[in-house]
């Protein structure tokens, strides 16, 4: 595997990322945009918020499994044995909560075809690598364990795994980043409410 290629790759995708949650920010910080008033509203924010929780402690336990150890082992226990690529199906579902939360269906569409138009091909860069490195044991577990919807009646779990503590680390931090952001949100929100930040315009 070409571990330069792998690093410029994730380097990419992390500014891309960064990118977009940018222009979200600043979108928000000139619209007033609500999920709504009443129990409507209140479900809304519940249901992104719930999104959001499900995927920073979905990206921990995944990370529990494969830090550390992202390419050199093929890991195929917890989270990975329903599905092979769970971290991206989390940062989906959190991807959906922010949106959720921004009460725009504009930014939650925006947020969703993104990921959906740019992640197809990391994953399948990240698979591609995983084939040259572990050959015949990648294409068995390609076969038994779909790609990203996940197949519960696969999952398995080992009485004990061993953990990275530093990659650990990174991914808890990695993982607060939603609900950062979900925080931020509602700060933004609460400044239009008290007429700190303007409402230039409305978005759909």
């Amino acid at each position: 595997m070409n571990f330069f290629k792998a690093g410029k790759s994730s380097k990419i995708r992390i500014a891309h990322s960064r990118l977009l949650a940018l222009l979200v920010f600043l979108l928000l910080m000139v619209s007033g945009n609500r999920p709504g008033e009443g129990l409507k509203g209140d479900l809304i924010s519940f249901a992104g918020l719930g999104c959001v929780i499900i995927a920073a402690f979905g990206r921990v336990w995944s990370s529990i499994y494969i830090a550390g150890r992202k390419t050199s082992s093929l890991v195929e226990f917890g989270p990975y044995s329903a599905t092979r690529n769970p971290l991206y199906l989390f940062s989906l579902i959190g991807a959906a909560g922010i949106g959720l939360a921004t009460g725009s269906l504009l930014i939650l569409a925006l947020l969703t075809i993104s990921f959906g138009l740019y992640y197809p091909f990391v994953i399948l860069n990240e698979e591609e690598n995983l084939r040259k490195r572990h050959g015949q044991s990648f294409e068995a577990y390609a076969k038994r364990v779909p790609r990203f919807i996940p197949k519960i009646s696969l999952y398995s779990e080992p009485d004990t795994c061993q953990v990275n503590t530093r990659e650990l680390r990174k991914a808890l931090l990695d993982a607060s980043y939603f609900l950062w952001i979900y925080g931020v949100l509602q700060l933004i929100q609460s400044l239009h409410n008290a007429s700190i930040l303007p409402t230039l315009f409305r978005l759909p």
